[in-house]
């Protein structure tokens, strides 16, 4: 089942949550609530205790500030993304939040239909920082369990694989990058790695297609897509063979 985003709103009246909550939107887009807080003294706090991925803040003066909360909440996480919400039309506090770092800017009352795409802007943001994290972790996982014989080499791969998670890297992309032609990169890389290239490369591709498929928030085609393999079909048999296991069976655990 796939995870849902975790919600936290700032707002100091419970009568105005509790429409929200009613809204099936939430879970539509992605989403869950998870609680209110009225607290401008610990924000930082309350969203790391909260583990929320998205924070809904009402603007509320002068018990609180959508602008004061935006930007401490970026301030402590800059991953976490914001939407303010007004009870009327209000410019300058407009530009303020946006500035701050949210993402989009809600007038009561809320439509469902307004809100569904703050929402879908917001799940499409949070889904692009959630890949990026994953690759990094993935490859951070993946470079302590490879035994090298020269640390500066290693340093090196790391550095040019942390800029290539968009791109599906090839032997010859990456011999350019070092300066040498295929052939004494392949020989040099084998000789440093006790493994070529591609095999190095395939097996760390495959650490952080099971990183994805784990988290239940991405189906299988998705994360065959990502990687840029060109069918399921052949993005499950090269899984398989590496992890022993099926795209599906990862999905289930």
């Amino acid at each position: 089942m796939k995870r849902l985003y975790r919600v936290l709103v700032f707002d100091n009246s419970n009568g105005s949550y509790d429409k929200l909550k009613k809204l099936a939107v939430w879970n539509e887009t992605g989403f869950e609530l998870i609680g209110r807080s009225s607290d401008m003294k610990d924000l930082s706090e309350i969203c790391a205790a909260s583990r929320a991925e998205l924070v809904v803040c009402f603007n509320r003066p002068p018990i609180i500030s959508a602008e004061a909360v935006i930007a401490a909440v970026k301030s402590a996480d800059s991953e976490v993304v914001c939407i303010a919400a007004s009870p009327r039309d209000d410019f300058e506090n407009m530009r303020k939040c946006f500035i701050a770092g949210a993402i989009d800017y809600l007038t009561e009352p809320v439509s469902e239909g307004r809100l569904r795409e703050a929402l879908t802007r917001a799940c499409e943001q949070i889904g692009r920082s959630f890949v990026t994290g994953e690759y990094a972790q993935a490859l951070q996982e993946y470079l302590e369990g490879i035994k090298c014989s020269d640390e500066s080499f290693l340093s090196r791969l790391s550095a040019f694989l942390q800029e290539c998670e968009s791109i599906t890297v090839t032997t010859e992309y990456a011999a350019d990058h070092f300066g040498f032609n295929k052939d004494y990169f392949g020989r040099l890389f084998k000789q440093k790695m006790s493994m070529t290239f591609g095999d190095f490369y395939k097996n760390f591709r495959m650490v952080y297609a099971e990183k994805l498929l784990a988290s239940g928030r991405y189906k299988v085609y998705e994360v065959s897509a990502l990687l840029g393999f060109s069918s399921v079909d052949y993005f499950t048999s090269v899984f398989k063979k590496i992890t022993g296991k099926t795209p599906s069976e990862i999905k289930r655990q």
